[in-house]
């Protein structure tokens, strides 16, 4: 049981952890984008100290669930999690855990689009080529707050659709826990692909590594028990001669 309840504790403490990561991550790019003159706002240091202050922030978070004992085994599931039919503790957990990182994601993403719209319109005497690469710019960010924040906010849609329809009803949905297994594991692989689409360093990254693996198998399937050379050496071979022939030719007759 001890182990049950300490799964329970990790599953909440990852999630939590990734929501309060996409924070950093937001805040990074507002302070990349919108406070780009103050440079030790961008600082590698300042981060490193972020992302130690949220696992410390997670762990705080998660401490009254603990002291208060909320984590028990569920009566129709073989694991442990805070129930659904504890208002008081869902209520909490969806607040701290979801709702507040959401916000500030929400905030970051909507403020340096709101500065990027308001540097568009003040550089009306740039060039048309600058205001479409502006453009451009503005309907990636766009792209990329409409996607991450969907998917987040998608990720805790259907468990408050399903408490609220356990309080309306006065009984859960029987599959209620198997509805958002599913629906959080495939939520979380899409946030995993989306992450690498919206980062332009992971995809560079994730493409040289597609290439280098396409690139050593391709290798690898060349025949290695040939003992002279292939057809396609000799004739780059013969082609080198029959140009070197013709320069030859050319210059005698110049001569």
């Amino acid at each position: 049981m001890t182990f049950c309840y300490a799964m329970g504790l990790f599953y909440d403490i990852f999630e939590c952890a990734m929501y309060y990561s996409y924070c950093i991550q937001g805040f990074y790019r507002l302070c990349r984008i919108v406070f780009y003159k103050k440079k030790y706002l961008v600082a590698q240091s300042l981060y490193i100290g972020l992302i130690i202050g949220q696992w410390i922030l997670v762990f705080g978070l998660l401490l009254p669930p603990i002291l208060m004992q909320w984590y028990i085994r569920l009566p129709t599931e073989r694991y442990c999690l805070i129930p659904y039919t504890n208002i008081a503790a869902e209520i909490y957990h969806i607040m701290f855990l979801y709702i507040i990182p959401v916000l500030c994601i929400g905030i970051s993403y909507g403020w340096i689009t709101i500065f990027m719209r308001q540097k568009s319109q003040t550089s009306l005497v740039v060039a048309a080529v600058n205001r479409r690469h502006r453009n451009e710019r503005d309907l990636v960010i766009i792209k990329r707050i409409i996607l991450l924040v969907f998917i987040l906010v998608l990720l805790r849609f259907p468990t408050i659709g399903l408490m609220i329809y356990g309080v309306m009803a006065q009984d859960l949905y029987p599959l209620t826990y198997g509805i958002i297994g599913i629906f959080t594991a495939v939520c979380l692989g899409s946030i995993g692909i989306s992450t690498i689409y919206v980062t332009p360093q992971l995809r560079k990254q994730f493409l040289n590594t597609f290439i280098h693996l396409r690139n050593r198998i391709h290798i690898g399937q060349t025949p290695m028990n040939q003992t002279g050379p292939t057809t396609a050496t000799i004739e780059t071979i013969q082609m080198t001669k029959r140009t070197n022939h013709s320069d030859v030719t050319s210059v005698l007759q110049n001569n």
